[in-house]
């Protein structure tokens, strides 16, 4: 494994990238002394990319469209689509077919992240469903080719990436502490990945809300958009590519700590069971705050998504957690009845 360079949130004061606003660069009236100036918007202070820029519309003529896009190839410029395809090849192959503005442009799998599988063989399995998860998710490419007599083209997400991340990372305009505003290009396993101006990044479960869920793929799908804090970088000696952790729940404060405030110590509320994880109960009670326990008082062992009561022994406001024990199953869950 190459070694990294990492900086750490403790090793960097963030100079969070904000978003340019009309009413930013407009002077502002001036008030009076006595009135105290309400803070700045907190979404002036997430790093946006503008991928609404077409160079045409579906409605343009063949000519101009392929026009374009000759123009685009040979100034380099990133463009920006959806995956609306996921084929296999005769030969074993895999091509990613990207929509953009109603033209069908070829991206091949071993073009689609920075790293790849050895030439000479086949993707592996682990590739196959990295690649498949990425069905719906918008994401940045190059042109790499174009036909103008089959009006075919192909391009490359990985050279887009290279040109983000030197010019985000490259030059710090992306810190330690900055939240940015991330593509999710794939969900499974418990955990999302996402592209973070050119870095592509994987949020665990647990970095991904302050709410406890059954299951990922409940709150989050290919295309959407999060805002997650960026806690880590790192960049790869060998090859200068950049690393990124990132986590969804750090960028926001903990809706929870009202409620968990209004938990009384010896008085049962009724939750759901969002997971078991090495005999750890992980309840979402309905009041709206997350409870944990190892402890259960109930003739039957409760499972995943079972309606429990649960009593609070105790509230802690800094893990922003209940703790305590399950007294009761007050419903099954249908797949167990």
């Amino acid at each position: 494994m190459s070694p990294r360079k990492k900086v750490t949130e403790d090793q960097q004061v963030p100079e969070l990238e904000t978003v340019p606003d009309q009413s930013q660069q407009a002077e502002p009236p001036k008030e009076p002394a006595s009135v105290p100036k309400r803070p700045p918007s907190s979404a002036a202070d997430i790093l946006i990319l503008n991928d609404q820029e077409r160079g045409f519309t579906p409605e343009d003529s063949e000519d101009v469209k392929w026009n374009y896009l000759s123009g685009a190839m040979h100034t380099h410029k990133i463009l920006t689509g959806v995956v609306s395809g996921i084929e296999t090849l005769e030969n074993g192959n895999i091509i990613c077919a990207v929509d953009y503005e109603g033209v069908r442009i070829l991206v091949p799998g071993r073009e689609m992240f920075m790293d790849t599988w050895p030439e000479d063989s086949l993707p592996s399995i682990r590739y196959q469903v990295r690649l498949r998860r990425c069905l719906g998710a918008t994401i940045d490419f190059m042109l790499s080719g174009i036909d103008f007599t089959h009006r075919a083209a192909v391009g490359s997400r990985r050279e887009a990436l290279k040109q983000r991340q030197a010019r985000y990372y490259g030059t710090n305009r992306v810190k330690v502490g900055s939240r940015v505003a991330c593509r999710v290009i794939g969900v499974g396993n418990n955990r999302i990945t996402v592209e973070a101006v050119g870095v592509d990044s994987i949020i665990p479960a647990s970095d991904l809300s302050w709410e406890w869920f059954a299951d990922v793929s409940d709150l989050y799908a290919a295309g959407d958009l999060v805002v997650a804090k960026v806690m880590e970088i790192g960049q790869d000696e060998e090859t200068g590519d950049y690393s990124v952790r990132l986590s969804v729940k750090a960028a926001s404060e903990n809706p929870d700590l009202p409620v968990l405030k209004k938990l009384v110590p010896g008085s049962n509320y009724f939750g759901v069971v969002t997971g078991v994880r090495d005999r750890i109960f992980f309840i979402r009670l309905q009041t709206g705050a997350n409870a944990k326990t190892a402890t259960y008082r109930t003739k039957e062992i409760p499972a995943k998504l079972d309606t429990v009561s649960f009593l609070v022994r105790s509230v802690d406001l800094e893990q922003g957690l209940a703790f305590g024990l399950i007294t009761r199953v007050i419903k099954r869950h249908s797949r167990l009845r």
